[in-house]
């Protein structure tokens, strides 16, 4: 990517201005849980395995994050407890209770 195309790529993931020249060691939590999202994303993979990925985000970057797995392309796998976050974002549940691992589709656990 050009440079042009580097910063609207970051925008993305809500980098502003500036924000693309700090150093990854300046970055907050939650910036650097950001830059690799869009580092995975650029990178081409198909596939994300992510361990509670909202949990240091504010609400705009929560937001942002889920409107960026709406058109994420590939496979997402999440570990999350966020009830919420799961309805908002997730097509099918993988439960492990009382020792058996369990799919289930959303619209059967909400109702």
């Amino acid at each position: 990517m050009g440079q042009s195309e580097t910063h609207h790529f970051l925008h993305y993931f809500l980098f502003e201005e500036d924000e693309v020249y700090l150093p990854s060691g300046k970055l907050s939590f939650g910036q650097r849980a950001r830059l690799l999202l869009a580092r995975l994303v650029a990178s081409g993979a198909n596939c994300l395995i992510l361990d509670e990925p909202i949990n240091h985000l504010d609400i705009p970057s929560r937001e942002q994050f889920e409107r960026a797995l709406e058109v994420f392309a590939g496979t997402v796998i999440v570990a999350a407890h966020d009830r919420a976050f799961i309805n908002r974002t997730a097509d099918i549940l993988w439960s492990l209770r009382e020792g058996n691992l369990r799919k289930e589709y959303l619209k059967n656990i909400l109702d």
